[in-house]
């Protein structure tokens, strides 16, 4: 029988903010390619800047990804605090919070940055989810949890 905990309970929301982030994410790249289409007809064959509203989605400049990409990031992220498989490589061990300490500092940055600018009123609900998890981060590390609580799934 699984324990329930000040600890648990914490990993459950931010667990559940991050997978509510990664939607954000997915949900904007898509409503960002509905409006995107490949010239063929109006371009010549070697005229520059004809597709370059397709460069405003699927470029390597940073305001670019930053900008686009940021939803997708923080919630594929915050998912592999628990499920290991979206760990993409071991760059992600030094880049997800270990502590509730951290885990709070990630889930006010996720808030600020990957969820209340998309997705208009449902970006803000998950914004709020991801701050309501920041706070009880804060309660978590008072009282007394350090490390992490794993919630324990089967990816």
């Amino acid at each position: 029988m699984a324990s329930c905990d000040v600890g648990m309970i914490t990993s459950c929301i931010c667990f559940i903010a991050s997978l509510c982030t990664l939607v954000v994410g997915i949900l904007y790249l898509i409503l960002r390619l509905e409006d995107q289409h490949i010239e063929l007809e109006h371009c010549g064959f070697l005229q520059e800047d004809c597709n370059d509203h397709w460069r405003e989605l699927f470029s390597l400049k940073p305001s670019v990804v930053f900008d686009v990409w940021t939803p997708l990031i923080f919630g594929i992220l915050g998912s592999s605090i628990h499920i290991k498989s979206l760990r993409l490589n071991h760059l992600f061990e030094w880049i997800i919070p270990h502590d509730y300490v951290q885990y709070a500092f990630f889930m006010l940055v996720t808030a600020l940055f990957a969820d209340f600018g998309y997705c208009g009123q449902f970006g803000v609900l998950v914004g709020a989810l991801s701050v309501v998890g920041t706070f009880m981060c804060i309660v978590a590390r008072l009282m007394g949890e350090g490390g992490v609580k794993q919630i324990q799934t089967k990816w």
